[in-house]
């Protein structure tokens, strides 16, 4: 699966020639939410960022391709002794992403809104787990996948994104599970046009 990411990304990145281009470094926060609930325990979210740069290629409709470096927080609550342990996990985020510009390059206006959609891949970079008996560093898949909606906003070079990515494929290494990472983001940024 990690194959058709990566073609993609170079597919995409081919036709920049043919239409509108521009280069989008940004920053941002990010809440990530894990479904999974222990018989005792449920896990609780912190506040975590990212940062990265990626590619709006396309006007009307618009591909964009990205990566990121991700740092999500949580929380594992224990609901008979009260003791809270925190972890972190950083990944590089891979988002292949399809959109829509409302409003467009046609408007002749300073503002744009946008919709997208698309997936993207995760891949751990590395696990700031605190010593705890029902998670460890080899419970987590090396790499998670996810499927993107949102929306953003242009105003002039500058741009923001809010969008929520719903987990598809298994957190922990457990077959037996269901522990998805959602994860809410809001991005800002620049936009380096061509």
């Amino acid at each position: 699966m990690k194959n058709y990411f990566f073609a993609a990304i170079l597919v995409s990145l081919s036709f920049s020639a043919l239409a509108q281009f521009s280069i989008r470094p940004q920053i941002g926060y990010n809440s990530s939410i894990i479904t999974k609930r222990f018989q005792d325990q449920k896990f609780g979210t912190e506040a975590g960022f990212q940062f990265g740069v990626d590619f709006q290629i396309g006007q009307k409709f618009y591909i964009q391709p990205g990566i990121l470096w991700e740092s999500a927080n949580n929380e594992l609550r224990d609901g008979i002794n009260g003791n809270n342990t925190s972890f972190k996990v950083n990944r590089v985020r891979v988002p292949l992403l399809f959109g829509y510009k409302l409003i467009g390059p046609d408007a002749g206006g300073l503002v744009d809104a946008r919709i997208f959609t698309g997936p993207n891949a995760s891949f751990v970079v590395n696990k700031d787990l605190k010593q705890n008996a029902l998670i460890n560093k080899d419970d987590f898949h090396d790499a998670v996948y996810g499927w993107n909606f949102g929306a953003g906003i242009d105003i002039a070079i500058v741009f923001v994104d809010l969008g929520y990515s719903f987990g598809l494929s298994e957190v922990f290494q457990d077959a037996a599970s269901t522990s998805r990472n959602n994860l809410f983001y809001i991005n800002a940024g620049l936009r380096i046009g061509f």
